[in-house]
């Protein structure tokens, strides 16, 4: 284990300590009021040692069944479940303890200890501990306070999720050392409340100590690396809860860049300097597939508010907007988008499903409301573009004219292209499971989207056949809310649809009954074929919906899937029951630093 042994205190007449070290001590919620003499015992049976960020505390040896008390820096607890694999599960910061649980009920460690930066840790062998505890009782009823705060802070945590606190900005590329993002990303996290600084190399020369009474001192530290692969570039990236890469959209990326604690705090997320407001230009060698980054946020020179939304990611208030599908209701959505953005509500992430896949897309793209508005009526009012007819082979519709209007829409641009994150689902038939689309051209992401069986030929990727998303998951709320970043807003047009028919015999009458009855009202094989297709993600929408902090649904009598004639109808509709909504609950606190789950406050 890469351990730097500073210490053991006993000397042959009393305990040595640094006096720095035991007023630290004192403010350890387990050594609560137990007096000088018990302090120097347990500093008479302690060793003193250090972890680099990244590293393992190892279980084995004298660490097998010790008390550890954490002096400076932080540790992770990591565990192992079937659902969610390795999570970091929680924090064990400078002042608070870990090893006690083990010591007091001799079970087999289950979890991981691993620094999550430069700690600083006293060991606590399990003789010394049993001797302390017989000695000064008041360490136990410490033990047991201790334990019942940690059960409580544990179950906020996992359902909160934890908020970073230091991030590591470390440049890809050369010559990135006068870029100003992390000072106009420290101003903007200050003007929505929070402590944040930035330190440069000039810090090199501090202790752990320091380092440690910085952080606490602050909501959050952005660490700047000065190159690529330097001595503070790597105590950076030891330090941080979460790694910003940073590199120029116009020179390539690094093949094999250093990539130290992906396992610790998840890869690491890229920023990208373009040196215009086009977000078009890519650079050489970006991929996901590559392991370098899970997710991009694109940093535009004088967009301010590319800043301001980065800092919305970083202090848990980005908003998360989820569009379902729903062919012509899906319209609803522009009048709600319309209403949030008039009640100044960013929306930062984007994702949906058809119809909502196709209106997140635009939104992403930043189109404005009536851009949207005019291109969603050209597409589908002023011509069906479910018309082009065929022999249904694979479906009945050539979908010629859904791909075209795809294309002249969104042309060439791809989804990490996008000014705002994007994804869109389709139901993957081969695997039997949801595809996430978050790469390659938008227009044929959403052409995947929306294929809805039996109306809309599939999609193929790599041999896997896709169709609608909605057939499996028609408002993936919880694909936005695996990546917690925020408050996460849902917009359901869905709907309960009536497909009741009253004939005992319908679908066994003579075809001109049939025409005569279809004539009335009755559904027909397009809108059984597009109820068919999502019927079977009805309990996966109503399971979802709960994850989604707010939740539009608006009513929508008499609009059937096919109705894109209602255009305009639909659209106030939306606008009406958000307008409502927002009276009635607010809208989400995303201007300000705050603690918890999305907040509502109301709108004036």
């Amino acid at each position: 284990m890469p351990m730097a042994f500073l210490s053991s205190f006993r000397s042959e007449f009393d305990s040595l300590y640094p006096p720095s070290l035991r007023s630290r001590l004192a403010g350890f919620p387990l050594l609560g009021g137990i007096g000088d003499a018990a302090m120097r015992r347990l500093l008479a049976q302690a060793s003193w040692f250090g972890l680099p960020g990244g590293a393992h505390l190892k279980r084995g040896g004298e660490n097998d069944a010790a008390l550890f008390l954490v002096v400076t820096g932080c540790l992770g607890v990591f565990v192992e479940d079937q659902v969610n694999g390795r999570r970091l599960a929680a924090h064990v910061p400078a002042g608070e303890t870990v090893g006690e649980m083990s010591l007091l009920t001799g079970d087999k460690h289950t979890a991981e200890l691993v620094a999550l930066r430069d700690t600083e840790l006293l060991r606590i062998s399990a003789e010394g501990f049993e001797t302390l505890v017989g000695r000064y009782p008041r360490v136990m009823f410490n033990i047991m306070r201790v334990l019942v705060r940690r059960m409580h802070d544990s179950a906020v945590e996992m359902r909160q999720g934890a908020r970073p606190k230091t991030f590591a900005i470390v440049p890809l590329q050369e010559g990135l050392q006068d870029e100003p993002v992390a000072r106009k990303l420290a101003a903007a996290l200050v003007e929505m409340g929070s402590k944040a600084a930035v330190l440069d190399a000039g810090s090199a020369e501090q202790s752990s100590e320091w380092f440690a009474n910085f952080e606490a001192a602050h909501d959050v530290v952005l660490y700047r690396g000065d190159a690529p692969d330097t001595a503070w570039t790597h105590l950076c990236v030891r330090q941080a809860d979460r790694i910003l890469l940073m590199a120029r959209s116009d020179r390539p990326l690094p093949a094999r860049p250093a990539r130290a604690k992906e396992s610790i705090c998840g890869l690491p997320e890229l920023l990208l300097l373009h040196p215009g407001y086009d977000t078009a230009r890519m650079p050489d060698l970006f991929a996901f597939q590559s392991g370098l980054f899970e997710s991009h946020h694109h940093l535009r020179q004088g967009r301010e508010d590319d800043v301001r939304r980065l800092a919305r990611f970083i202090a848990g208030r980005a908003v998360g907007l989820v569009l379902s599908g729903g062919g012509a209701r899906g319209f609803a959505h522009i009048g709600i988008v319309k209403a949030l953005s008039e009640a100044h509500v960013p929306f930062d992430s984007l994702g949906g499903v058809s119809m909502g896949a196709i209106l997140a897309a635009g939104l992403a793209a930043e189109w404005s409301i009536d851009e949207l508005t005019e291109r969603m009526r050209e597409a589908f009012v002023a011509d069906n573009p479910i018309s082009d007819f065929t022999l249904p082979l694979i479906a009945i519709v050539r979908g010629k004219k859904v791909t075209n209007l795809l294309r002249k829409n969104f042309g060439t641009t791809r989804i990490e292209a996008l000014p705002k994150q994007f994804f869109c689902i389709s139901s993957d038939l081969t695997s039997g499971h949801i595809h996430e689309h978050r790469m390659g051209y938008v227009w044929r992401a959403l052409r995947a989207s929306i294929a809805l069986p039996g109306i809309l030929p599939p999609v193929t990727l790599r041999g896997h056949m896709l169709v609608d998303g909605g057939v499996m998951n028609n408002l993936p709320v919880d694909v936005m809310r695996g990546r917690r970043i925020g408050p996460l807003i849902a917009s359901d047009v869905a709907g309960e649809v009536d497909m009741s028919v009253h004939d005992s015999r319908y679908g066994e009458r003579p075809t001109w009954h049939l025409l005569w009855q279809r004539m009335r009202g009755t559904p027909s094989i397009v809108s059984i074929l597009m109820r068919s297709g999502t019927v079977g993600s009805e309990a996966q929408r109503r399971l979802v919906r709960e994850q989604a902090d707010f939740v539009y649904e608006p009513p929508l009598p008499d609009l059937g899937p096919l109705d894109w004639k209602a255009f305009d109808r639909a659209i106030a509709e939306g606008y009406d029951h958000a307008r409502r909504m927002i009276e009635k609950h607010g809208v989400p606190l995303t201007d300000a630093w705050s603690e918890g789950p999305a907040l509502a406050v109301p709108v004036r």
